[in-house]
């Protein structure tokens, strides 16, 4: 069968479902028929999904790959179904909580051990990914964390992406997919889904107040790692571990306020970014810049304006509006100057120019929006989660082709200068019609309502 009707098609399920199920919860009548309705309630969806992974796999052993992708698809599509019933028809159970997950896990679990058994996948990671899988799930029963977590849910939808690219490569193999589809683009995939597994299932072990500082380690880990691969002559690979600092710094913060944080919290969270978007960048720009006397002023110019940075943001942290920073951000600037290191590495005085004005910005008093708080918070989940996968599968493309490393080299540099407008609290303001506030907190500015505990720490 042709590969784009095969998209079609599976595109075309998908719209089906989510219209249908748009329109049923959206009258009382059709929800009270859902509430009542056996075969639709999300824990029965979920019972009956646990045998197609291994339906799935006997479809495709049989020599029906295309019937056993239809099949597969729309039993994951089933996993949107359970979730948008149980929530607005008022039938989410505590059962359901841990129901769900293992059902997902069954579905897709058989499926990925197949192609690791064909070669189409990295046999070591996809049996890391199972025996942490696995581990997760048992976890639900010693703690009372039983439903899935942000992490559980990305792992999900990137191993659902996984073996949809798997399989594409499978069904049609005259289409020359090997260049894009290369072992080592799969096998970062599974390494990314392999780590968010992990960090779904240490999620459910530890306690909530250390949800925040986990994350801070992270980026901390990231930020060390850099440093070493910078020195080791990789500067594009220690560049992208910053990139992924990144976004747990940008969780930390959002769990540090949904759970708390320990009283050391805003410290490790400095020490943290101070490490991944200070320090690490820092070598970058000095070994970029061939480890001249300019560029070792250069960098020490940056590094203490993130240093000043971080402490004035955990010390007058409380004069400011709700969501607003006071200078540059710290992951903005590193964002800045790291691709800026890189793309301009034949042009030092200017590459130099550019990171010496990421400092000053950063070492400013200019107003500019929580990225996090005030934006991120504002994009529908949906988008979210787009956003996570369409960064997950650039980031590990780039790191399997080379090709690209210039196109994330532009990018990077263009989300940071895109930050440097539009995430100025005057220009947002203006660009969104809302009367200009008072830093001291004076003017109608008002804090999302999932962040009653403010983390200090992490600007």
């Amino acid at each position: 069968m042709n590969l784009y009707l095969i998209v079609v098609l599976v595109i075309a399920i998908f719209v089906l479902e989510r219209a249908t199920l748009t329109a049923l919860v959206h009258y009382k009548p059709s929800r009270r028929w859902l509430r009542h309705s056996r075969w639709l309630h999300p824990n029965m969806i979920s019972v009956v999904r646990m045998p197609m992974g291994l339906a799935t796999v006997a479809l495709w052993q049989l020599g029906m790959p295309t019937i056993a992708f239809f099949w597969f698809a729309l039993w994951m599509i089933s996993d949107l179904t359970d979730g948008t019933i149980a929530r607005h028809c008022n039938l989410v159970t505590e059962t359901g909580k841990w129901l769900d997950p293992l059902s997902d896990k069954l579905l897709y679990l058989p499926v990925l051990l197949l192609f690791a058994w064909h070669g189409a996948l990295p046999p070591v990671w996809i049996i890391a990914l199972t025996v942490v899988d696995v581990l997760g799930q048992g976890s639900r029963l010693l703690t009372k964390k039983k439903a899935a977590n942000v992490f559980g849910k990305s792992k999900t939808a990137l191993v659902t992406v996984l073996l949809v690219l798997v399989a594409f490569q499978q069904l049609a193999p005259d289409r020359n997919l090997a260049g894009l589809l290369s072992p080592a683009f799969l096998h970062y995939l599974a390494v990314f889904c392999t780590v968010l597994a992990f960090l779904s299932a240490f999620c459910k072990i530890i306690p909530d107040v250390w949800y925040a500082n986990s994350l801070s380690l992270a980026n901390f880990g990231c930020g060390v790692a850099s440093i070493y691969y910078v020195v080791q002559g990789y500067p594009m690979f220690a560049f992208m571990l910053v990139f992924l600092g990144q976004f747990f710094d940008l969780f930390d913060g959002r769990l540090a306020r949904k759970y708390g944080s320990t009283r050391c919290g805003p410290i490790f969270d400095d020490v943290a970014d101070g490490t991944s978007f200070g320090l690490a960048v820092a070598f970058i720009v000095y070994y970029q810049f061939n480890q001249s006397w300019p560029a070792l002023l250069v960098a020490t110019v940056y590094l203490v304006a993130v240093i000043f940075r971080l402490v004035r943001f955990l010390l007058h942290n409380d004069i400011l509006a709700p969501g607003v920073f006071e200078g540059l951000p710290s992951p903005a600037g590193a964002m800045l100057a790291g691709s800026t290191a890189l793309l301009f590495d034949h042009l030092p005085w200017l590459g130099l120019a550019v990171v010496v004005g990421s400092a000053l910005l950063m070492a400013s008093s200019l107003h500019y929006l929580h990225f996090a708080r005030r934006m991120w918070h504002e994009t529908p989940n949906m988008f979210k989660v787009a956003v996570c996968l369409l960064v997950l599968l650039f980031v590990s493309r780039t790191l399997a082709d080379q090709g690209y490393r210039q196109t994330f080299k532009i990018a990077a540099f263009s989300l940071a200068a895109l930050y440097l407008i539009l995430g100025n609290e005057t220009v947002a303001l203006r660009l969104s019609g809302t009367p200009e506030n008072r830093s001291d907190g004076a003017g109608e500015t008002t804090e999302p309502s999932d962040e009653e505990q403010p983390r200090k720490g992490g600007g």
